[in-house]
């Protein structure tokens, strides 16, 4: 069994399904999460433009608290904490001093920080370079979901921290569902915003957003969301009740890939989703 540290996030627990989703995948691939004892906020993407000392600090902690219990890797499954947590240690590497405040700050609490900052990874990470195989293995007699899904990743997995050859326009989503079965449609729409934060308290504004993804996945064949953060699911989901007569179901990608490795969508929290993923399979004539 493969053991990663594990910082889920303040909207982890309330997300609709994500955790049962990412239980159950676990425990089909033997992965364990190990979470973060007595984790906090990373102070999301706000903090930095607030305070950046006290953002620096809750990220540190969290460094300090994945150190402490010996690892060198922090997993997560949110965009926010994923970018939030990349600049927070590109920040400390690239400035000793900051890095050094941070470890005073945390030493007064009777936390050490030490030079050599953990790597940050989402859990989407995980499963295409570390489990990818054995996905591909799993899901080998169980064929397709119930249809055509769009890969949405919003705007915050790749911008700006993230490198490598999908920076500006990521495909190892897509690669992966393709390599277990699972077909994707391709459409420009990956890595629009859809508001974060805003998409409450400035719906007026972010509708527009929300509905120019949807509609450009729908244009191009797409008959379901899925995406990689709470926040994005949540404002996709809930931001087409009200306005759409044919609202597209908005999952998780933890959510797609268990229907492919056959587990039962009551078991990946699907029963929670606004709009209604219709998930049986067509019986053969």
């Amino acid at each position: 069994m493969t053991v990663y540290a594990f910082f889920p996030g303040c909207a982890y627990q309330s997300a609709a399904g994500y955790r049962e989703s990412v239980d159950a995948l676990n425990a089909r691939l033997d992965i364990q999460l190990q979470e973060l004892d007595d984790w906090n906020c990373c102070g999301a993407t706000a903090a930095f433009s607030l305070d950046e000392p006290d953002g620096l600090a809750l990220c540190g902690r969290l460094f300090a608290l994945a150190q402490k219990e010996g690892f060198s890797r922090i997993v997560t499954v949110c965009n926010a904490c994923y970018t939030t947590l990349l600049k927070a240690r590109k920040r400390m590497e690239k400035d000793p001093q900051k890095l050094a405040a941070v470890a005073h700050t945390l030493a007064d609490q009777g936390l050490e920080l030490a030079d050599s900052l953990p790597d940050v990874r989402h859990y989407l990470d995980v499963l295409v370079a570390d489990v990818s195989d054995v996905l591909e293995k799993a899901a080998a007699d169980n064929g397709d979901t119930a249809g055509a899904v769009a890969v949405y990743y919003g705007c915050q997995y790749t911008r700006p921290w993230i490198s490598g050859p999908d920076a500006q326009r990521p495909r190892m989503l897509e690669r992966l569902f393709t390599k277990i079965g699972i077909h994707a449609v391709d459409h420009s729409a990956g890595t629009l915003c859809c508001g974060a934060s805003h998409a409450v308290p400035y719906a007026d504004a972010c509708g527009p957003m929300i509905r120019r993804i949807v509609r450009e996945i729908r244009n191009k064949g797409g008959g379901i969301i899925t995406t990689i953060c709470p926040m994005c699911q949540f404002n996709l989901d809930a931001g087409q009740t009200d306005r759409q007569t044919d609202p597209l179901p908005v999952t998780y990608f933890t959510q797609i890939i268990g229907l492919a490795l056959g587990i039962a969508p009551k078991d990946l929290g699907l029963n929670k989703l606004l709009i209604p993923l219709r998930t049986e399979k067509k019986k053969a004539s």
